[in-house]
């Protein structure tokens, strides 16, 4: 893009004049926010504060920014907070010293205040925990920006007539004079509130601002009312100009600050950091939304760190980007940061050479423009929130005000993030923690079992309860699931061993509030002569389950710890068959496996004519993953595990074959490719049946060979079968 160019330069240029007027108008308004009341002769100090973040924050922002068009400066929120502070030194002091001295202690806790938040922002986006604050509730937040609509809303009438809006003096505002002063105030935002929702133009709001502006004082004309006069009556400003804060130093002593009344605003400055912080979240976040393009949060937190630690340095206003500024100058045409810049500069040429003007701004559009920005939060947060939120959340944002507009702003979120909390671990605790449950009949191991083994695990194989665990495991939950395996245990027979096997695959972490939960399983399985088995846990959850007061200890008899759930459930179905009434020699021939094969045991001997043995070493392959499946081998003795080679070279186990089992039988009827590679895991002896031995044995033997289909075709049944059980028992339990 060529800056230089007309038809880039012009529409930027334009949009900069634009938002510096409305950035102007917002920082004089925040200005009068902050010093109204008795502090209303100390207004110049404010306006020059303002002005300076004006500056400062539009410049740098404009600069660092991730998008091109982001306009900032003093902001609304902030500045209610800033006010908060503001009225409690002044009411704090207020008798026991001169307002000079409340001044220029306000004046310090606004640049101390502006450069301490610099910091605090500056130090979320280094250290990128800009992601976090989107885990504050999304009720606390509502309640937070709620009770700022309110400090605006009563800051705006106390703009407009000098007074602050209290239960008890309520009734004033509604007698004469009082209502005259703040009632165009009002009108102001109804039309603003109407006008902005309905027309999309980026003149609507500094042609509504401009014209209230000059209808204001045409009426003044008509009542006959010269400048001194409309400010004695309250309808306009104080003579006021943008002083330099070098200026403002020197005018003010340093020796008057009443740092006990700074030291006493600490939970206002907590406060502040909270604000400010959640709000640029939510100002990007609504940008992105609204431009359909991606902002990096942690870049808009360093950037507008910086800008108010040189804003604070400078002796200005805290502030940040602003949704509104920032979409008004991309629909007035900007494409570059030199909008930005322009804004900058128009705010600094006013604060120079045009303070003057300010006197000619009438409270009721600074108090109006307040009124709009606090009512709008109200409504947003108070009104449509009825609509979209839980009554338990809605109640939440609304004691979050009440308490807040009582005791603080502080003391409202503090209790709004207990009670969010409390709500969390009430909701978290009665969701479902066991994702699906399965028996070792519907989810067996990938170990490859003989036609006795099969037998045993089909009439013992219930005794293994697997239970999938999900989520988050701390006191609530974990007692949940303690409740739900004290029901198992209090169903099974005592006398016989039990497995029970928690698979953590899906636990995201363990909270050590948790583990005496875990204890108590521990307990109870060993009073039903039962086993705990844990698979898939992280390296972080297995040091809590094996801590000092953990449930698993050293050599532990009753608890055990695996990779992962196959090996798990393998584990289980050998202890199984080990402890199984029928039990078998540790080495079979082989002529007595293939009795197992056939009903007529005088057709093995035939049918090993047709095999070929073969002696496999440790490590040794007994087929390669994508060679043609020619052949299926018997298992002799040790051990074929079946893996398969992914990406980067990675291996998956997809089966373990020992004595008695056949491998390769898929492929060979498939007449496929072997699915994966055959390796030895010991030394091995296994039989080969090629599929030209096969071919012949059909030929010369065709009832033996019929036999034996008959065979394979009950294996592959058998594991369909139990493939099919497992998929529907997980259907039912999604």
């Amino acid at each position: 893009m060529k800056l230089w160019r007309p038809q880039v330069l012009i529409p930027n240029v334009t949009a900069g004049l634009i938002t510096g007027l409305l950035t102007l108008t917002y920082s004089v308004s925040y200005a009068a926010l902050i010093f109204s009341g008795d502090l209303s002769p100390y207004l110049s100090i404010g306006v020059s504060s303002a002005l300076v973040g004006a500056v400062v924050l539009a410049l740098i922002v404009a600069w660092g920014s991730s998008l091109p068009f982001i306009i900032a400066g003093p902001d609304g929120n902030a500045a209610a907070i800033l006010a908060l502070i503001a009225t409690t030194v002044s009411t704090q002091l207020m008798g026991t010293v001169d307002s000079g001295a409340i001044a220029v202690t306000i004046w310090v806790a606004i640049l101390g205040s502006t450069f301490l938040t610099g910091g605090f922002l500056w130090l979320l986006g280094r250290l990128r925990l800009g992601r976090f604050i989107r885990f504050i509730p999304y009720p606390v937040v509502g309640g937070f920006l709620a009770g700022v609509g309110l400090l605006l809303a009563q800051g705006a009438i106390k703009v407009m007539t000098g007074v602050s809006p209290t239960l008890s003096n309520l009734p004033s505002f509604f007698e004469l004079p009082q209502l005259l002063l703040w009632l165009p105030g009002l009108a102001l935002t109804l039309v603003l509130k109407w006008a902005l929702g309905r027309f999309h133009n980026c003149w609507t709001l500094p042609s509504i601002l401009l014209g209230a502006t000059l209808l204001v004082h045409g009426l003044l004309r008509l009542l006959g009312l010269n400048q001194e006069q409309a400010i004695a009556q309250g309808w306009l400003l104080e003579p006021v100009s943008a002083t330099n804060p070098l200026q403002t130093w020197q005018s003010l002593s340093m020796d008057a600050v009443q740092w006990s009344a700074l030291w006493s605003q600490t939970g206002s400055l907590l406060t502040l950091f909270a604000v400010v912080a959640i709000t640029i979240l939510l100002c990007a976040t609504s940008i992105e939304m609204a431009t359909d393009e991606d902002m990096d949060f942690d870049q808009e937190l360093r950037v507008a760190g910086i800008a108010n630690l040189v804003t604070g340095g400078l002796g200005g206003m805290v502030g940040h980007l602003s949704v509104s500024r920032s979409l008004l100058n991309r629909e007035a045409g900007a494409t570059h940061r030199l909008s930005g810049m322009v804004a900058a500069g128009f705010c600094a040429g006013v604060a120079i050479w045009g303070s003057g003007l300010f006197a000619f701004l009438p409270k009721a559009i600074l108090g109006g423009l307040l009124l709009y920005l606090g009512l709008g939060l109200l409504i947003e947060w108070v009104y449509d929130a009825y609509f979209r939120l839980s009554w338990v959340d809605y109640g939440l944002v609304l004691a979050i005000l009440l308490i807040g507009a009582r005791f603080g702003f502080l003391a409202g979120v503090g209790v709004g993030l207990l009670v969010a909390c409390l709500l969390f671990v009430i909701t978290y605790s009665s969701l479902q923690v066991i994702r699906n449950r399965l028996s070792g009949l519907t989810y067996p191991s990938r170990h490859n079992r003989t036609f006795h083994e099969r037998r045993i695990l089909q009439r013992e194989g219930n005794h293994i309860q697997i239970f999938v665990v999900q989520g988050y495991l701390f006191f609530g939950t974990a007692y949940s699931l303690l409740s739900d395996i004290r029901t198992y245990f209090d169903s099974v027979d005592g006398d016989r061993e039990q497995y029970l096997v928690l698979d953590f695959r899906l636990v995201s972490g363990l909270d050590s509030s948790a583990i005496n939960s875990f204890v108590k399983m521990k307990h109870l399985a060993e009073q039903v002569n039962a086993y705990l088995l844990f698979t898939d846990l992280s390296p972080q959850i297995e040091a809590v389950l094996r801590g000092k007061q953990g449930a698993i200890a050293p050599d532990d008899p009753i608890c055990y710890t695996f990779p992962n759930l196959d090996a798990a459930i393998d584990w289980c179905e050998a202890k199984i068959i080990d402890q199984a009434t029928f039990r078998r020699k540790r080495f079979i021939p082989f002529a007595m496996q293939l009795e197992e094969f056939f009903t007529d045991p005088d057709q093995v001997r035939p049918f090993m004519q047709y095999l070929e043995k073969i002696r496999l070493p440790a490590g040794e392959s007994l087929f390669q993953q994508g060679d043609p499946a020619n052949a299926l081998y018997f298992i002799e003795t040790g051990q074929i595990s079946t893996v398969l080679t992914v990406e980067n070279g990675k291996t998956k186990p997809l089966q373990t074959s020992g004595p008695g089992t056949i491998v390769g039988e898929i492929g060979l009827y498939g007449q496929t490719e072997y699915a994966g590679s055959g390796v030895a895991d010991k030394p091995t002896t296994v039989y080969k049946l090629s599929q030209r031995s096969l071919t012949q044995m059909q030929q010369e033997q065709p009832a033996i060979a019929a036999e034996f289909h008959q065979t394979v075709a009950r294996i592959l049944a058998s594991r369909l079968n139990q493939a099919v059980a497992g998929v529907e028992k997980l259907m039912r339990l999604q």
